[in-house]
């Protein structure tokens, strides 16, 4: 009987949690696909590597989607059980909790040990992938501009325009305006020029060289402007990027281990905290998502929601916590599991009948 019991859940728990997952999956998808179009419509990422940054998204927010679709599934399915009351044949055929929860935590801890390899290995090696392609998109900066529209490099500092491109690759009829700060001031800087074509240096700093054109240099609104013709200038529309400097993200998790810095602490914490909340998170759905006989199944399904968003929140205001040097590292994020554990004992102890009232009730 316990192995009936333990294929039917399993099975209704697997196709609910994939269900759940293939939709979340393809909603950050979506959104990654409309993000990089529009980087590509501006003419910041190259068309062609639209798909992959999108691709390379989903895996850096495996992290979120993993925990809410265990936690989703395990209800969806534990109300669907009371609704149509077999909870309750289950319980008067002798099931215990420990035969219910079986299967639910067998499910969990294979998409914890998935999630875990996604969170501390995979998603590094995502991250410096993209990395790796937005500095080439950085050095492909002036190639990836199409003629006749505009175009914006080092976050809007410089604007671009060309008329044509010839098959060199050179541009024709060249506009470039440069915002500056100086002296409190927003300087601004109008080159024109006949020509102009590509630079990139070993750390992939990208420089126009424009060729045959005019400077214009000064503060809007006042009359100091200076207009200066040349036959070469050179414009940096990128600074010098290097794919893993300050980028805790793109580092694996054995190196951030071996570091004693807040923010490194934070992230591989962060990383080890995916696999360690499926678990906790099953353990809680069962009794938070059971719900009267013949009540609707979706009836806890906001509970669990808010749940998660106070349980993900509070892991990610402790990483701050210990970045900024607030809250010592041995008690880092730790402690948030511990007490949400702690609340799933309580919830399971009171869902077992503990503790048991002793005597009757007086008339």
């Amino acid at each position: 009987m316990p192995s009936v019991i333990f294929r039917h859940l399993f099975g209704e728990t697997a196709k609910t949690w994939l269900v759940i997952s293939l939709v979340l999956v393809f909603l950050t998808l979506a959104i990654g696909l409309s993000r990089f179009i529009g980087d590509a419509a501006a003419g910041e990422v190259p068309v062609d590597t639209v798909a992959t940054l999108a691709a390379l998204s989903v895996v850096s927010n495996l992290d979120i989607v993993m925990p809410i679709s265990v936690l989703l599934a395990i209800m969806l399915v534990v109300g669907r059980l009371c609704r149509d009351n077999e909870m309750a044949a289950l319980m008067a055929g002798g099931a215990g909790l420990s035969v219910i929860y079986r299967p639910f935590v067998t499910l969990a801890a294979v998409i914890a040990l998935f999630a875990g390899t996604m969170s501390i290995i995979v998603a590094p090696h995502a991250q410096r992938e993209m990395n790796r392609l937005g500095a080439q998109t950085a050095a492909n900066a002036v190639q990836s501009v199409t003629p006749g529209r505009f175009a914006s490099f080092d976050d809007g500092r410089v604007s671009f325009y060309a008329e044509s491109r010839d098959e060199q690759g050179r541009l024709h009829n060249v506009f470039v305006r440069v915002l500056q700060k100086h002296d409190g001031q927003d300087r601004q800087t109008i080159v024109t020029a006949t020509t102009a074509r590509q630079s990139v240096n070993d750390q992939h700093a990208v420089t126009l060289v424009l060729s045959d054109g005019w400077r214009y240099e000064g503060v809007p609104g006042q009359a100091d402007y200076r207009i200066i013709h040349f036959d070469k200038h050179g414009i940096r529309l990128s600074p010098a990027r290097t794919l893993n400097d300050d980028d805790y993200d793109a580092k694996s998790t054995l190196t951030l281990m071996r570091s004693d810095q807040g923010k490194a602490i934070s992230k591989w914490q962060t990383r080890i905290s995916v696999p360690l909340s499926i678990f906790i998170l099953a353990l809680i759905a069962l009794p938070i998502g059971r719900v009267p006989p013949r009540a609707g199944r979706y009836g806890r399904v906001i509970v669990g929601i808010l749940f998660f968003v106070i349980y993900l929140n509070l892991v990610r205001l402790s990483g701050q916590a210990i970045e900024s040097g607030l809250l010592p590292a041995i008690v880092g994020e730790w402690w948030v599991h511990v007490v949400v554990l702690a609340i799933a004992v309580v919830l399971i102890a009171r869902e077992s009948g503990w503790p048991r009232r002793r005597g009757g009730v007086s008339a």
